[in-house]
């Protein structure tokens, strides 16, 4: 088969590899949709971020299978325990626990000593197949579209944001960004019974569409947005601040300056909750955050749950089977073929150059 296969940072190419050959606790799925994520491209990229330095010792020793957790693709092959049916339409859990160390044995997988990911420590979806623990296998409702499904990873996100800021019904949140994961936070905050929702971003078209999911105050980039949160809060500041824009500015995201811009927005004993992927050291208002009583958090990771009747994922692929979040508008871009994908990985590391809402997907014959 051909699979995306990284030489060294910048030099992502599509190689011919060995097929996936399911172990009896794993399925094999023929990928029909698949976008790289931001963290990912940052990765191709060589960006400073979280798993850098892992994936630079694994270049060190060779070409390094890298990228695809977020996809969506058809059971092809079943192991003999996997208890998933041949021609099931799913995607996967990019997080896989070990189920050995003590925290997975306390029944506390978010805390696993040995984690694995998929597209980071093992091959992932940037290929025509790929062989995933059937424990990580998430099926897909009817009605949901590849699409859709490709996209639903950095939906559950939006939804451990949500869910780690406690956000109450009535509180007031303010969305920085309002890219993929900042339009996802409003529509989670309003479904979730948010407040007063107010978004601060710079796209005009993204702003509409801010407005469109229900924001209630929306602030382009003239704005002077702290004195906008004061006059929607009463003077007294967000209860919750979810920050969605920092990162790269070469990529087209803010820099850092979003966490200050955050930490003066929030009220006294607020919440801020850190979406963005930012550098591994940078400053920080430390000092202003313990001066307010800010907390300063972070979602978890993986699909979890809240609830014994559904994982994020779950919940996530509900919430768009439902018509209750819009995913597929913020799909701008789609290109056609493996060999697309280091096409797709440039644009996603450049969305503000190409117009891109969400990362670029690519469509699989």
């Amino acid at each position: 088969m051909r699979a995306a296969v990284l030489h060294g940072f910048g030099k992502l190419v599509v190689d011919e590899v060995a097929d996936p050959v399911p172990r009896p606790d794993e399925v094999v799925v023929d990928v029909t949709c698949v976008q790289p994520s931001v963290t990912e491209c940052g990765l191709v990229l060589g960006e400073p971020i979280a798993m850098h330095a892992q994936l630079a010792r694994a270049l060190a020793d060779g070409p390094v299978r890298f990228g695809g957790h977020e996809f969506c693709g058809v059971v092809s092959e079943a192991g003999a325990d996997s208890g998933v049916a041949v021609g099931a339409t799913v995607t996967a859990v990019e997080t896989i626990h070990c189920g050995r160390c003590a925290a997975c044995r306390r029944a506390r997988p978010d805390a696993c000593a040995r984690p694995e990911f998929i597209g980071f420590t093992r091959p992932g979806a940037f290929a025509e197949r790929v062989a995933v623990p059937a424990a990580s296998v998430v099926p897909v409702p009817a009605g949901v579209s590849a699409s859709a499904v490709a996209a639903i990873q950095p939906l559950a996100g939006a939804i451990h944001a949500h869910a780690e800021a406690d956000i109450r019904p009535g509180e007031s949140v303010l969305v920085i960004g309002a890219g993929v994961m900042g339009l996802l936070a409003i529509q989670v905050a309003r479904h979730g019974n948010a407040g007063v929702v107010i978004v601060a971003g710079r796209s005009p078209a993204k702003l509409a569409l801010a407005e469109r999911f229900g924001a209630d105050v929306v602030l382009g980039a003239d704005a002077d947005v702290r004195r906008a949160v004061r006059d929607a809060t009463d003077g007294i500041g967000a209860d919750v601040v979810i920050e969605t824009a920092g990162g790269p500015p070469e990529a087209g995201l803010a820099g850092v300056a979003t966490l200050d811009l955050a930490a003066r927005c929030v009220r006294r004993g607020g919440r801020i909750v850190m979406v963005s992927v930012l550098p591994q050291r940078f400053e920080a208002p430390v000092g202003l955050l313990r001066e307010r009583s800010v907390a300063l958090l972070h979602p978890r990771s993986g699909a979890g749950g809240y609830s014994p009747a559904a994982s994020v994922f779950e919940y996530a692929l509900r919430l768009v089977a439902r018509g209750d979040v819009d995913v597929e508008s913020l799909v701008t871009h789609r290109l056609h073929g493996i060999d697309a994908l280091p096409e797709a990985v440039e644009m996603t590391a450049n969305k503000a150059a190409h117009g891109a809402i969400n990362p670029v997907q690519v469509v699989l014959p």
